[in-house]
Protein backbone atom coordinates (compact mmCIF):
# COMPACT_ATOMS: atom_id res chain seq x y z
CA UNK A 1 0.00 0.00 0.00
CA UNK A 2 2.61 2.33 0.66
CA UNK A 3 4.50 2.14 -2.61
CA UNK A 4 1.41 2.45 -4.25
CA UNK A 5 0.52 5.84 -2.43
CA UNK A 6 3.93 6.71 -3.42
CA UNK A 7 3.49 5.86 -7.28
CA UNK A 8 0.14 7.60 -6.70
CA UNK A 9 2.02 10.95 -5.39
CA UNK A 10 4.11 10.59 -8.19
CA UNK A 11 2.11 10.43 -10.96
CA UNK A 12 -0.14 12.96 -9.92
CA UNK A 13 2.60 15.33 -9.55
CA UNK A 14 3.60 14.29 -13.21
CA UNK A 15 -0.30 15.53 -14.91
CA UNK A 16 0.38 18.79 -12.80
CA UNK A 17 -2.19 17.98 -9.85
CA UNK A 18 -1.37 20.61 -6.66
CA UNK A 19 -1.57 18.25 -3.79
CA UNK A 20 -1.95 14.68 -2.40
CA UNK A 21 -3.12 14.14 1.38
CA UNK A 22 -3.06 11.09 3.52
CA UNK A 23 -5.83 10.30 6.04
CA UNK A 24 -4.88 9.40 9.42
CA UNK A 25 -5.92 5.87 9.85
CA UNK A 26 -6.71 5.72 13.99
CA UNK A 27 -7.24 2.39 14.00
CA UNK A 28 -4.48 0.66 11.82
CA UNK A 29 -1.73 0.53 14.37
CA UNK A 30 0.90 0.08 11.41
CA UNK A 31 -0.78 3.00 9.82
CA UNK A 32 -1.52 5.11 12.43
CA UNK A 33 1.05 7.52 11.24
CA UNK A 34 0.87 9.29 8.06
CA UNK A 35 4.63 11.28 8.77
CA UNK A 36 6.73 8.55 7.18
CA UNK A 37 4.64 7.63 4.24
CA UNK A 38 4.50 11.39 4.10
CA UNK A 39 8.56 11.61 4.22
CA UNK A 40 8.53 8.84 1.42
CA UNK A 41 6.21 10.64 -0.88
CA UNK A 42 8.58 14.27 -0.11
CA UNK A 43 11.39 12.36 -0.92
CA UNK A 44 10.02 10.97 -4.44
CA UNK A 45 8.27 14.25 -5.47
CA UNK A 46 9.40 18.11 -5.90
CA UNK A 47 6.17 20.45 -6.49
CA UNK A 48 3.07 18.60 -4.90
CA UNK A 49 2.21 19.93 -1.85
CA UNK A 50 1.92 17.06 0.87
CA UNK A 51 -0.51 17.23 4.10
CA UNK A 52 -2.61 15.23 6.31
CA UNK A 53 -6.71 14.70 6.28
CA UNK A 54 -7.62 14.34 9.84
CA UNK A 55 -10.97 12.39 10.36
CA UNK A 56 -12.67 14.10 13.88
CA UNK A 57 -13.45 10.99 15.62
CA UNK A 58 -16.43 12.78 17.82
Amino acid sequence: MKKQAIDLAQGAEQLGIDGAYVRVHHFARQQASPFPLLAAMGARTSKIELGTGVVDMR
